[in-house]
């Protein structure tokens, strides 16, 4: 149906084809899910005329097509929309898992095809976002009896969009962390283009983490938190660089969800490593790829953004966020209580002995002492 000549609005008219369209996708993904079909037998990387296979321009019409039907069709029709929309990124997601040169491929931003798949997904994260935060709306006290509802059904992209998104980000050593981060999306006329940003569709799902709603809005925060980790890997390189910019809308989000009460603990340790990832300064960001230094980067600048964001970690509530790093050394869930324990190693070399900052949040070993770091270190040890 995405090579035939006739308009997707043509085409949603007759149901039967919505729901062949539907069923293909929704079959494709178990194929690729299950390892029976190979990426390189549903995706056409060499010939785009090849109609035998699935092309980057068709992908990115079935991940955008409920918008550019919402205004001139039936509920029913645009409901169905979403459907194939969501499943087409769950397609993409298992498609893009662990094989980078399909994400080489898909979003390589030297071709007009890449620039328009993340810009797609990125433009589906910010929509069904705004739909996930409405659906778990306290005061939205019908939304959720209204199951097959375009918008119930728009929420449904959140989790596959997230994790597609943090596959795309990991690939190629990060390589598709800026295309991310500066993707224009597919706003419609009364949209703001800011408020659909990545870092932005992200900071409104880690709320959901505490919001004391159940275990999905807690899953769906979860997701968010780890691919806004992803996002942020390569955080502390001078202004305007991609990830150092989204830190600003992130890093306060996370640091929120992690100190947060209601917050659970798998949430909690998704989010303390997503802040690792921003606050870490990794050895790599600092050579080329044949292992020369960079001319580019200076040192010095991107150890004082480092401090910066440390800074930024503990400003608002210092006491609280050493009290919370300090408890999860206690945990036995080792992933979680590693998280803690090279935060807190990064704050006290980092920030430590410096007089300006212990006028700002007073002296950091003795808060970390009165939170118990001493015994919770001689119990790991």
């Amino acid at each position: 149906a995405t090579n035939s000549k006739i308009s997707p609005e043509r085409i949603a008219a007759i149901p039967s084809i919505l729901n062949l369209i539907r069923n293909t996708v929704w079959t494709m993904t178990n194929l690729v899910r299950e390892g029976s079909l190979p990426s390189w037998m549903l995706i056409e990387m060499q010939n785009p005329m090849n109609y035998s296979r699935v092309n980057r321009q068709q992908l990115s019409l079935l991940l955008s097509c409920p918008e550019r039907l919402a205004d001139n069709s039936a509920g029913s029709t645009v409901s169905s929309w979403y459907d194939i929309a969501a499943e087409t990124c769950w397609l993409l997601f298992f498609l893009t898992s662990g094989d980078d040169a399909i994400v080489q491929f898909l979003c390589s931003t030297e071709s007009t095809g890449g620039k328009e798949i993340i810009s797609s997904i990125v433009t589906r994260l910010a929509i069904s976002a705004d739909a996930t935060i409405q659906r778990f709306d306290n005061t939205a006290s019908t939304f959720g009896a209204a199951r097959e509802s375009a918008a119930y059904k728009a929420s449904l992209s959140c989790i596959p969009c997230c994790r597609l998104l943090r596959n795309i980000a990991i690939a190629s050593s990060g390589k598709f962390v800026p295309s991310i981060l500066c993707a224009e999306t597919n706003t419609r006329p009364n949209d703001n283009p800011l408020s659909c940003s990545v870092e932005h569709s992200l900071a409104k799902l880690l709320p959901l983490g505490f919001s004391g709603a159940g275990n999905e809005p807690s899953t769906i925060a979860s997701e968010a938190a780890s691919t806004a980790g992803a996002c942020l890997f390569d955080a502390g390189l001078s202004l305007p660089h991609p990830s150092t910019n989204a830190s600003r809308t992130l890093l306060p989000a996370l640091v929120q969800a992690m100190v947060h009460p209601l917050s659970k603990f798998d949430f909690r340790r998704e989010v303390t490593w997503a802040i690792w990832n921003a606050v870490n300064v990794p050895e790599d960001l600092f050579r080329n790829e044949d292992g020369t230094w960079r001319q580019d980067v200076n040192r010095g600048d991107v150890l004082m953004i480092q401090k910066d964001l440390l800074v930024e970690l503990l400003k608002a509530n210092p006491n609280e966020t050493i009290r919370v790093l300090t408890a999860s050394l206690s945990s036995v869930d080792s992933d979680a209580a590693q998280a803690s324990l090279l935060l807190i190693n990064a704050i006290l070399r980092k920030l430590g002995s410096d007089a300006k900052i212990s006028g700002q949040i007073g002296r950091l070993t003795i808060l970390f002492e009165e939170a118990g770091l001493v015994e919770a270190l001689n119990i790991i040890c």
